[in-house]
């Protein structure tokens, strides 16, 4: 997940939001409509289970027990740290991590020291299996960051965490990238970058979401290699594929994830996760290789 308190608009990075409410009365309303949700879910199963098999295979399957889960992730992310009075949070799915691993291993290159980099991590969800990911027998990562806003969450993070090749950062993620990228390198290699909708809270401007993200991608751009993991919500992006083209990046592979869980599937709409890579330098042949 990621999360975020309570901060100036042009701060407010994170994908969550601060919330006081905290009554009784409202944490029966969500038991209950969670308990509505899994009646519901449970019929689109039993309505949906005879379904064309073709159409249904280009989407992310999930068990019964995975769909649960899903929801109880969810209420336990969104709902409990608002009758908390905590921020709340919008987490990446366990069941995504796989996908994102797999598609990933389709666009870096294995000669190189990769980090793996998560913008907004909330309670670093993503940071250890990220880090336990291998290739053909080596690590896939050699280091995993993982950049919160909020102090609190940042604080959890830090807590689930002992693995020395592992770091959280606390602090605002789009000057945190534009140091990260300032040099050469990026710690001696390249990294990926994953976006997924930090600012979905944050009551920005269109234009300054654009400008936002406008220089991550320039600081990004500036090392052939490196890959923006983007997966956006359902129903809208923070950062439009023209922005991404515009500053010289390239798609090179694009899925369905249920990044909602079971609520991706009552709704049958799912969360586009894209790979966007910097183009590499091509160098001219010499007159000695010709």
């Amino acid at each position: 997940p990621q999360c975020c308190g309570i901060r100036p608009p042009n701060r407010r990075y994170s994908r969550a939001a601060r919330t006081t409410t905290n009554s009784p009365t409202m944490y029966w309303y969500t038991a209950s409509g969670g308990g509505l949700i899994l009646v519901v879910l449970l019929l689109r199963r039993r309505l949906t289970a005879s379904s064309d098999g073709a159409s249904k295979a280009a989407l992310p399957q999930s068990t019964l027990r995975e769909d649960v889960a899903s929801v109880r992730q969810w209420f336990a992310n969104l709902i409990g740290p608002t009758l908390r009075g905590r921020p709340a949070c919008k987490p990446t799915m366990p069941a995504v991590i796989p996908t994102v691993v797999e598609e990933l291993k389709q666009v870096m290159d294995g000669e190189l020291s990769w980090t793996f980099v998560d913008c907004g991590c909330g309670q670093g969800t993503m940071l250890q299996p990220m880090r336990n990911a291998t290739v053909d027998g080596r690590r896939l990562f050699q280091r995993v960051v993982g950049v919160e806003l909020d102090p609190a969450t940042h604080r959890e993070a830090v807590a689930a965490h002992n693995d020395p090749a592992i770091e959280v950062v606390c602090g605002d993620m789009f000057p945190f990238v534009d140091k990260l990228c300032a040099g050469d390198d990026i710690l001696g290699g390249c990294a990926v970058f994953y976006i997924y909708e930090p600012l979905w809270m944050a009551n920005l401007p269109a234009e300054e979401m654009r400008r936002l993200y406008g220089g991550l991608l320039d600081a990004v751009a500036r090392h052939p290699g490196s890959v923006i993991a983007y997966c956006s919500a359902d129903a809208y992006r923070e950062i439009g594929a023209s922005l991404l083209e515009e500053k010289g990046l390239v798609l090179r592979r694009a899925v369905k994830v249920a990044q909602n869980g079971a609520f991706n599937k009552l709704r049958g709409v799912y969360n586009p996760l894209e790979f966007w890579q910097v183009p590499r330098i091509s160098t001219p042949p010499t007159s000695e290789s010709l």
